[in-house]
């Protein structure tokens, strides 16, 4: 007997948490002028692997410090068309899935040249948006680029013509290990706080980013470690600090996990209420973050019942991680009624994610 969930309609599960397969050279070509081929990903092999060489960054980085996946471009599994992905959202009983980048769209937060960065987030936005309009289950969520306001917010006024925008997605750390440190200051920030559009945050690791304690290591064991939950504590410190959350920005933090933030909060908290010599910064960290941070687990996250200890239940989403080496599978997702009892259960499945962005009432 089938026991999947399946979808209900607009009861379904959302999925906020699942990446464009798009280590392929031909999917590419029609998004690149002429003028732009040297920027256009190509495949390369690397040893015994390939790897996807976007505008000369060669994705995931192949050795030395920050290195990424020994698997190369077979890190995330190949998607054949789009009706694969949709099968593996029917049997895994997923209503809404938020497209998050691939290699091309990460790659463009970190390109060193600012020309390639806009070619490169302009060419995925492009590419998303014709496979959102194909799939409408699928959310179009745009990559932004914070060292660059002037071109993301003329590139959400581009996309904003199209359709509903409820969610931009760029990196914790980019070039610079600290974008957010202006918080409401910075143009990009202040639109999404006033539009009510959620900044989603992803990292990854060996895509060439500032990141602070993975660039310490030249071992992909210990770069995958480090990158995603602390480059989102550098990211969240700044936007805490600079009261970016304060002022009406919502962030998704993305496939971290949640079983370091109540530990994290309560050492921030501690700092905000006293350090020696230093005045008190009058802040509630825990409800400022109930408020306005929304934060995707796998079902088989060990840290959800401390996390729901800390916080309530109503900041968890699911995040299938699809279709990386390390994705949830649709079996997994059966455990969280048993473990966590219905009403959490639905909440990190649906019922979160549709209020956080606004699903219910679209």
């Amino acid at each position: 007997m089938n026991t999947a969930p399946t979808p209900s309609g607009p009861q379904g599960i959302v999925d906020v948490d699942t990446h464009l397969a798009d280590a392929d050279e031909e999917l590419w070509r029609p998004y690149f002028a002429q003028g732009e081929s040297e920027w256009a990903p190509r495949l390369e092999p690397h040893g015994t692997v390939t790897r996807l060489n976007v505008g000369g960054l060669v994705l995931p980085n192949p050795a030395g410090p920050g290195v990424g996946s020994p698997l190369g471009s077979g890190a995330a599994s190949p998607v054949s068309s789009l009706d694969e992905r949709r099968a593996f959202m029917r049997e895994t009983g997923i209503a809404r899935g938020f497209l998050l980048p691939g290699f091309v769209g990460l790659a463009a937060l970190n390109h060193p040249d600012p020309t390639v960065r806009r070619v490169l987030a302009r060419a995925h936005n492009a590419l998303l948006h014709d496979l959102a309009t194909e799939a409408p289950e699928l959310e179009f969520v745009p990559v932004v680029l914070p060292d660059d306001p002037e071109w993301s917010l003329a590139e959400l006024a581009r996309w904003g013509t199209h359709r509903t925008l409820r969610a931009v997605v760029s990196r914790p750390t980019t070039l610079d290990p600290r974008p957010y440190r202006d918080g409401l200051k910075a143009p990009l920030l202040a639109h999404l706080a006033a539009e009510g559009i959620v900044l989603m945050l992803h990292g990854a690791t060996g895509y060439h980013q500032a990141s602070p304690l993975a660039d310490q290591f030249d071992d992909y064991r210990y770069t995958h470690v480090f990158t995603h939950p602390f480059e989102q504590m550098t990211a969240l410190t700044d936007l805490v600090a600079s009261e970016a959350l304060a002022g009406g920005l919502k962030v998704a933090l993305v496939e971290a996990g949640c079983g370091w933030l109540p530990w994290f909060v309560g050492r921030l908290q501690e700092h905000f209420d006293h350090t020696g010599g230093l005045p008190r910064i009058d802040t509630d960290v825990t409800a400022l973050l109930r408020s306005q941070v929304l934060v995707s687990v796998e079902p088989e996250d060990q840290g959800i019942e401390a996390f729901h200890a800390h916080f309530g239940e109503g900041m968890l989403a699911f995040g299938s991680d699809y279709p990386h080496w390390d994705a949830a599978r649709p079996d997994d997702l059966l455990s969280l009624p048993q473990r966590l009892g219905e009403p959490a259960a639905d909440g990190i499945l649906r019922a979160n994610a549709r209020a956080f962005f606004g699903l219910a009432k679209a």
